[in-house]
C-alpha cells in the first residue's frame, strides 16, 4: 500500500486519523466545536493585536495625610479609536470616561471613594484623600484593588483589564528606641526594658525577641501610645518587658535583646529592628562558662566552703571514735 506525503509526516509525528483517536479516547471533536475553537483562538490573537493595556501605575502605599492621589492606566489601542475606561474598586465600579457622552467622565456613588472629576480623564483618575477640605468630615477609606477596563470602539470593542492593589498606610522613619538595659547583670535580676516605635499609621506591632526567641506576652505590657496629636493620624506603639534573669539567659556571657516594629498587614513595608547587649558580671562569668549538670553537687569551685565544712566534720567524727 501506498502512503500519501500527508499520511507519511502523520506516520512519522505519531498522528493518528480521526477514526484511530474517536477509538483510543473514546471522544471526537465534532466540525462545530474545531470551528468555534478556531474562531476563540483567533479572536484572543487580533484582540491582543489590537488593544494592550500595558500596565496600571500607581502608588502601593498611600500617606493618608495627602490631599488627592492620582492613577493612570497606561494602553495601547494600536490605531482603534477609545470606547470607554473604566475604572473600578474591589470589583465595583466608581469612575467611567466616555469620549462620545456628554459630559466625558462620569463618577459612580462608592463608600469612602471620591473622585476629582475635573482632574480625571481617559489616563487617569484622581481620588481625593482624607486632607482635602470639601471631604474632612466624611470618611475616605483607600485601600483596596484597584482594575482598570479599556475598550475600543465599534465593531470590534476590544477590550482589556489590569488590576493593581494600594494600602494605606505611614511606615516609620526610624528604628524604635529601646531603653533599661544594663551593660551588664548578675543572674537573678530583673530585666527591665521599654521599647518606642517610630510614628506610623496603623500603629506599630512591636516585638521583644530574646536570645534569638521571641519573649512570650505573659512577660510584656502594652504601655500607653502617644500620638494622634494635634489631629494626626500617626502614632506610636510603647511595649514593656520585665523577665527574671536565669543562667541560661547568657549563653557564653551575653544576652541579647531585640525590639522589633512591623506593620504586618501593610505589604512592603521594612521591618525595623533594634539590637541591646548586655554581659554576665565578672562574678557570674565561670558560672556561665559551665554546662548545668542536673542531679549533681555544685562545682568545688563555686562553694569552697561547704566542702570545707563537710571536711571538717568527718575528722572529728574519726578523732571521737578513737
Amino acid at each position: 500500500m501506498k502512503y500519501s506525503r500527508v499520511q507519511a509526516k502523520r506516520k512519522k509525528w505519531g498522528a493518528t486519523s480521526h477514526g484511530e483517536s474517536c477509538s483510543r479516547c473514546g471522544k471526537c471533536l465534532t466540525k462545530m466545536q474545531l470551528v468555534l475553537l478556531s474562531v476563540l483562538l483567533y479572536s484572543s490573537l487580533t484582540t491582543a493585536a489590537a488593544l494592550q493595556l500595558l500596565r496600571l501605575e500607581m502608588p502601593s502605599i498611600v500617606d493618608p495625610r495627602w490631599e488627592k492621589v492620582s492613577l493612570k492606566c497606561v494602553y495601547d489601542l494600536h490605531g482603534q479609536e477609545l470606547y470607554s475606561v473604566k475604572w473600578f474598586k474591589d470589583g465595583t465600579e466608581f469612575f467611567r470616561f466616555m469620549p462620545g457622552s456628554i459630559p466625558a467622565g462620569r463618577d459612580y456613588n462608592v463608600k469612602g471613594i471620591f473622585v476629582d472629576v475635573k482632574q480625571s480623564d481617559n489616563k487617569q483618575v484622581t481620588l481625593l484623600g482624607q486632607a482635602s477640605a470639601d471631604r474632612r468630615d466624611e470618611e475616605v477609606n483607600l485601600a483596596g484593588t484597584y482594575g482598570c477596563e479599556v475598550s475600543s470602539e465599534a465593531p470590534n470593542f476590544y477590550t482589556d483589564y489590569n488590576e493593581a492593589n494600594m494600602s494605606v498606610a505611614v511606615p516609620p522613619k526610624t528604628a524604635p528606641a529601646l531603653e533599661g538595659v544594663r551593660p551588664s547583670y548578675e543572674v537573678g535580676e530583673i530585666l527591665e526594658a521599654e521599647c518606642t516605635s517610630g510614628l506610623s499609621y496603623p500603629p506599630a506591632v512591636l516585638t521583644f525577641i530574646l536570645n534569638g526567641k521571641e519573649v512570650t506576652r505573659a512577660l510584656t505590657k502594652t504601655l500607653p501610645m502617644s500620638g494622634n496629636i494635634d489631629g494626626s493620624v500617626v502614632s506610636t506603639t510603647r511595649l514593656g518587658l520585665t523577665v527574671r534573669l536565669e543562667r541560661q539567659h547568657f549563653p557564653g556571657g551575653t544576652l541579647s535583646l531585640t525590639c522589633q516594629s512591623a506593620l504586618p498587614d501593610i505589604a512592603n513595608v521594612q521591618v525595623l529592628k533594634t539590637i541591646e547587649i548586655a554581659t554576665l558580671a565578672a562574678s557570674n562569668q565561670r558560672l556561665a562558662q559551665e554546662p548545668p549538670k542536673s542531679g549533681s553537687w555544685p562545682s568545688v569551685g563555686l562553694y569552697p566552703g561547704l566542702i570545707c565544712w563537710t571536711t571538717l566534720v568527718i575528722h572529728t567524727s574519726y578523732v571521737m571514735t578513737l
